[in-house]
């Protein structure tokens, strides 16, 4: 009973399994084919679905290698693939889908895309086109069909967890930089969160090397639809060399050395909104004219700091602008060309801008395209060093102005806005120089008002420019000069205060160049007590003017104060003592040459002049009038001849009754006979017989001249060498001479 029992009760559950096993065999054999048809099919069904899509979407073939698909870890794996065009290859492509996942969120989850070795090929031609120009046109007329479509079709909806690009690399050429090739490898991206549903932003992080020594780094988020963004990107050591073709069409100039680094904000608003806070620095610049030695421009470091850029307002606002150790060489060459010249171009297209009769420009067009707007509240300017080299002169000149620090302020692109200057430094380290002032340079019609201050530059190193324009060389002397420059109304008004201290002129030049500036007794007109000259010079013209030339009107002002000062010398004299006194001349009795006590109080009006203007010599000329002189020196005579006939001083001063007979009687004595003539005409008519030499008329102005110098030496203590008395002249011919007196010139 018990063994039967036992049999019937294992046939049951034999009986009772089958079913299950059955199950079993049939879920296995599912799996069996899953798995074939996942290893043959659905690679094989991927791989035409893949190169469809890449050929609808870009017009290109896809190339592929092996496809594989691991059904149990659902893992999609591709090898080698490669554009028909050869714009990109990739050594794998795998992709990770969550099964279990994307059947509960109804939607297709990817848990991770990893590309490795990814190589983009992206050239551009002569004339500008990019190799995938094709698949620009081709996305766009896809697009255009997919909006058409949108509204009956219905996307499942992609979710990827993570895209990593590793060991990536883009090679490419800028045509715009003078088809420069770049090489950006490696190259690592990961996206993550990716919904192309646009519901979330998608994680970005790129990191790369550029032609193996700049580096660029992204990281923020990013909607991959609309492309709004939050993105940092930080680039580092790009080679300013690179933009060298962007500088030709304006500028004669080749950069051969310099960096940019960048920190930066971009902001895309969901509208397309772009705006950029940027922070960076153009660093270790340096420039120079093309086809020049010599380095014209070169800095240490340009930098700013939270710079906000508004791209489609196009508007920039600089809170700061930093230039470190700035320096700039002006350079005037043999030829007296200049670097300058070598460096602007002039422009082959004409001013097509409009303006109105009074200059201001007019309304612009109302398709023109409208202008950026910037502002920079402060540029700081740190230990500049300018200098300037006069190779045109013998021995050739320089000079530097060095440690220039200071500020500009508000320069903006606003018409109304004031820029204001204030910036000093010094002159090859001994002599301040400070730049202050206003200007709104972006007005239709500029305006400035700027003060150049220079102070006590030593003028032994102006020594070459004194001998080549002035005939001079400077032994020693400072100079101090203000210069206030207005701009307005199209015309510059300049006001020039100089300042020479101590100067004390060298050897005499003979020069081409030298101007027509009786330079020496100009200075010697206006240097004083102190051994200061003081000279104010004002110039005005329109810069726009071919004629117009700064250094020439400042010569012509020069030359026109010093003739108009040298012109009347003495009338500058009285005025330095607040006196109407012709100081130039002294007068004389008629054949006399005693000093009268009106002129000796003149010569004292004049010594007083003469001290505060030490530097002064005088030439002293003995000058006679012909006729009067004559008529003196004759009655002079006539008195002395009746002298030697017996009479006295005393009677031929009182013209007594002796007088009267010796003076009759010499009368008759000479056979005159005229029965009519009084005693008074009877001594003229005698002392008209009497002859009067050249020579002794020009002894009587040599002894009027000793008379004043004497008087200036001896009794008012002027140094001798400073009076020179200059030879006799004939009055009879010149026309120098006008009275009885000694007149004054200056001494060149």
């Amino acid at each position: 009973m018990s063994i039967v029992n036992s049999s019937k009760a294992g046939l049951g559950y034999l009986i009772g399994a089958k079913p299950l096993r059955y199950a079993v065999y049939v879920v296995t054999a599912l799996l069996l084919l899953y798995a074939a048809l996942s290893y043959t099919l659905v690679p094989y069904f991927l791989s035409e679905l893949l190169k469809n899509n890449y050929g609808q979407v870009t017009g290109h073939q896809l190339q592929l290698g092996e496809v594989k698909f691991d059904p149990f870890e659902a893992r999609l794996t591709i090898h080698h693939l490669k554009d028909s065009a050869t714009l990109w290859q990739a050594q794998n492509i795998t992709i990770d889908v969550e099964l279990m996942q994307s059947i509960w969120q109804s939607a297709l989850v990817v848990r991770g895309v990893n590309v490795q070795q990814l190589v983009a090929n992206l050239k551009q031609d002569e004339s500008g086109l990019w190799n995938f120009d094709d698949v620009l046109k081709h996305v766009a007329a896809a697009d255009k069909k997919a909006v058409e479509k949108k509204s009956s079709a219905k996307n499942t909806p992609v979710l990827i967890r993570s895209v990593v690009i590793s060991n990536a690399a883009i090679h490419s050429n800028v045509l715009a930089l003078n088809n420069l090739s770049l090489a950006i490898e490696p190259l690592s991206v990961t996206l993550k969160n990716i919904d192309l549903r646009g519901k979330s932003l998608a994680a970005l992080s790129l990191s790369a090397k550029i032609n193996k020594f700049s580096s660029l780094n992204i990281t923020g988020t990013i909607d991959l639809q609309s492309f709004q963004s939050e993105l940092d990107l930080d680039i580092t050591s790009i080679p300013f060399t690179w933009f060298n073709a962007s500088l030709t069409p304006y500028v004669a100039l080749e950069v051969l050395d310099g960096f940019i680094d960048t920190q930066s904000h971009l902001s895309i608003a969901a509208n397309g909104q772009k705006n950029i806070l940027t922070s960076g620095a153009l660093r270790d610049l340096k420039l120079r004219p093309a086809n020049v030695e010599q380095d014209v421009i070169k800095w240490k470091n340009l930098s700013w700091r939270a710079a906000a850029i508004a791209i489609d307002e196009k508007s920039a606002k600089f809170p700061l602008v930093s230039l470190d150790e700035f320096d700039g060489q002006f350079i005037i060459h043999k030829d007296r060309t200049n670097n300058l010249q070598a460096i602007l171009l002039k422009s082959t297209v004409a001013d097509s801008t409009p303006s109105t009769a009074s200059g201001a420009v007019a309304n612009p067009p109302e398709n023109a395209v409208a202008s950026w707007r910037f502002a920079i509240d402060r540029v700081a300017i740190n230990n500049a060093a300018i200098g300037f080299y006069d190779q045109s002169l013998t021995p050739s000149f320089m000079v530097i102005v060095q440690q220039f620090s200071g500020d500009i302020l508000n320069i903006a692109s606003d018409e109304q806005q004031v820029a204001k200057i204030n910036l000093s430094g010094n002159v090859d380290g001994t002599s301040p120089v400070r730049l202050s002032g206003e200007m709104m340079p972006f007005m239709a019609l500029p305006q400035a008002d700027v003060l150049l201050s220079l102070e006590k530059i030593d003028m032994g190193s102006l020594s070459p420019y004194s001998a080549e324009y002035a005939g001079w060389r400077i032994k020693k002397g400072l100079l101090s000069v203000d210069l206030h420059y207005r701009y307005e109304k199209g015309l510059i008004l300049g006001k020039n205060h100089v300042v020479i201290d101590r100067l004390v002129f060298g050897e005499k030049i003979r020069s081409p160049r030298a101007i027509d500036i009786p330079l020496r007794l100009g200075l010697a007109l206006l240097t004083d007590e102190n051994g200061i000259a003081i000279l104010d010079a004002e110039i005005s013209g329109d810069p726009k003017s071919p004629a117009f030339n700064v250094g020439a009107l400042v010569i012509r002002v020069l030359r026109n104060t010093f003739k108009k000062i040298i012109s009347s010398p003495f009338k500058f004299l009285s005025s330095l003592i607040h006196s109407d006194e012709d100081l130039g001349r002294v007068e004389f009795s008629y054949g006399e040459s005693q000093l009268g006590e009106q002129s000796i109080n003149k010569l004292k009006l004049l010594n007083e002049a003469l001290k505060k203007r030490p530097a002064m010599h005088l030439n002293i000329q003995g000058i006679y009038d012909v006729v009067t002189d004559t008529k003196a020196l004759q009655e002079e005579q006539l008195k002395s001849e009746l002298q030697k006939q017996g009479l006295t001083a005393e009677d031929i001063r009182s013209r007594g009754v002796v007088w009267q007979k010796m003076l009759t009687n010499y009368y008759q004595s000479q056979g005159l006979n005229n029965i009519g003539a009084t005693l008074q005409g009877m001594f003229h008519e005698l002392a008209a017989l009497q002859t009067v030499s050249p020579e002794r008329l020009a002894k009587l102005a040599h002894e009027r001249a000793l008379a004043v110098k004497q008087h200036m030496v001896l009794q008012l203590g002027i140094a001798s060498d400073k009076l020179l008395l200059m030879s006799d002249v004939n009055c009879v011919l010149s026309r120098k001479c006008s009275g009885s007196a000694a007149i004054f010139t200056l001494e060149n």
